[in-house]
């Protein structure tokens, strides 16, 4: 079996996030911006060598999203598409009583043209933001899957290596993770933003002795 790289943990710049916009002929804003770092999360090689039909939904195709930070925002998925068409991106958070998909917190509903799509080599990758979706601090699950598994649905390149991150859900919920490992990994990268952990509850009051 193919050795797996560990995951690939970049910081790609910074976010202006704030910005005092001037009028026309007025003076100059001096409202401060407000800048942040985010960290780009990929389990892909780099390499995009495969342009696999995706599951539809009873079946789609899960990443764990990992930061292994106390607490984090959510900000931007990065898609490298290879076909034009529909997809479906859908967020969970982690159970931890099962380890595996919990709580759907939202979805993307897309419907991509030859604008976005790439050749695997053009460096053109699509930009998704995130919003509505609250801080977290546990692993992030991004489910694919396209409406009909056809020659008209969306496609992304995927890269050869394996992934212990990458599965795709079994219909059945007893076997979703144990059966579903992919012997690829779609090019889909998660950024995020480090956020200070929310702070720990007070130690409840003891009761005054009698």
């Amino acid at each position: 079996m193919r050795t797996v790289s560990p995951p690939l943990l970049r910081i790609l710049g910074v976010v202006l996030l704030t910005a005092g916009v001037a009028c026309s002929g007025g003076p100059k804003s001096t409202r401060a911006t407000a800048l942040e770092t985010e960290l780009e999360l990929a389990y892909d090689d780099g390499q995009p060598t495969e342009r696999p039909i995706l599951a539809v939904a009873d079946f789609e195709w899960l990443i764990k999203f990992e930061p292994n930070l106390p607490a984090y925002s959510p900000r931007r998925l990065r898609l490298l598409v290879a076909q034009p068409g529909e997809l479906r991106l859908v967020f969970y958070r982690h159970d931890e009583a099962t380890g595996r998909p919990g709580t759907r917190l939202g979805a993307l509903e897309r419907t991509y043209d030859a604008t976005f799509t790439s050749g695997g080599r053009d460096g053109k990758w699509v930009s998704e933001p995130l919003p509505g979706i609250a801080a977290q601090s546990g692993p992030l699950w991004v489910g694919i899957s396209v409406p009909r598994a056809d020659g008209g649905a969306a496609r992304l390149w995927a890269s050869k290596n394996e992934s212990p991150q990458v599965y795709q859900r079994d219909a059945e919920p007893t076997t979703a993770l144990q059966s579903g490992r992919l012997p690829v990994t779609p090019m889909v990268r998660l950024l995020v933003v480090p956020e200070s952990p929310p702070p720990a509850a007070p130690p409840p009051t003891a009761p005054p002795k009698k």
